[in-house]
């Protein structure tokens, strides 16, 4: 089994999990994916369990993408110097533990890297060391050294999917900032007083930028317009985007608003950092040019002008791919410490 060549590679959201061997190119070898939450655990869904012998949800999640690691690494028979595993939520990377979470029951507080570290060993793989973030500074790392940040000293990179997040490229590297929390992007507050936010907070960009907000966006819309079709649930974004294209002026229009919240939202970081590039990825770039354009112009409007000089606004180019890339890139760096 050939070694050095390979990193291990995970990357956790709300819906599917990403296991994959990434080499140092930041090329993908191979990959599975499965769902993130299991159908039929076999066993019952404890937040605390001081005292039984059970697995937590938390505790089965690692174990299942464990098993999934060492038949990926025996299939390809390449042995990762290091894992990387980066997963949504609140992280601590230097603790290796998820702080904040609602991933499934158990994942806050959570010490993630130790649990993976015997898990892996439990799968029958040897002792690696492994380095644990949280996905938006994943996809920031890979778009920095291999996407659309590549050559920036100062970037800002952003996901915008079911929630709005990202990293932050200062001086040529990855800005945790104090308990490694910053790139909270879809945080920022944009309105004071404004639309209750998932978090509890109210005026967050997430609450009128993310996927599911747009959607939220055109109900509220088709309702004051009185369209006379009836809006069917569940609609997703891509029914939303489909119907922009059929000529729904209300879809369309959703669209464009939500670009622009972002980009105004973004504006207030440009300033505040100054960065050459903003690089703009996740799920809802799949909206298309009206939703980009519309975000890119509105950054524009309320940008300094000083610090529109030189600035580039352009989409991410790693796609799906870009947070299990960073986590590669993420397992790289445990290896050399």
């Amino acid at each position: 089994m050939a070694t050095g060549r390979t990193s291990l590679a995970v990357d956790v959201g709300g819906t599917k999990v990403i296991v994959a061997i990434v080499d140092e190119a930041g090329s993908v070898h191979a990959r599975v994916t499965m769902a993130t939450h299991d159908p039929d655990p076999g066993f019952s869904v404890r937040r605390v369990d001081p005292i039984e012998d059970r697995l937590t949800a938390a505790d089965h999640l690692v174990k299942r993408i464990a098993t999934a690691a060492a038949a990926l690494v025996h299939d390809t028979r390449e042995l990762p110097v290091g894992a990387g595993f980066a997963t949504t939520g609140h992280v601590d990377a230097d603790a290796g533990s998820v702080l904040h979470s609602g991933l499934v029951a158990g994942w806050s507080r959570f010490p993630l890297r130790d649990a993976f570290q015997r898990a892996l060993l439990e799968a029958g793989l040897p002792e690696m060391p492994v380095a644990v973030d949280n996905d938006g500074h994943a996809m920031a790392l890979a778009e920095a050294r291999f996407g659309a940040a590549r050559g920036h000293q100062h970037a800002i990179c952003v996901a915008v999917g079911t929630g709005v997040g990202g990293g932050l490229i200062l001086d040529g590297h990855l800005y945790r900032g104090h308990r490694g929390l910053a790139g909270l992007i879809g945080h920022s507050n944009i309105a004071f007083r404004g639309r209750r936010c998932q978090c509890g907070k109210r005026g967050c960009l997430e609450a009128y930028a993310a996927g599911p907000r747009i959607v939220d966006e055109y109900r509220r819309l088709s309702r004051a317009s009185r369209a006379g079709e009836r809006l069917v649930a569940p609609l997703r974004l891509q029914d939303v985007c489909a119907r922009a294209e059929s000529g729904d002026t209300n879809a369309d229009l959703a669209i464009r608003r939500g670009g622009q919240y972002l980009g105004a939202g973004l504006a207030s970081l440009a300033n505040a950092l100054n960065p050459s590039v903003i690089v703009i990825g996740g799920g809802v770039l799949g909206a298309g040019p009206v939703w980009f354009n519309a975000a890119r112009e509105e950054l524009y409007a309320h940008v300094r002008h000083t610090v529109a000089v030189g600035l580039d606004v352009v989409p991410a180019t790693l796609g799906s791919d870009a947070v299990v890339i960073g986590a590669g890139l993420m397992a790289r760096s445990a290896q050399q410490t």
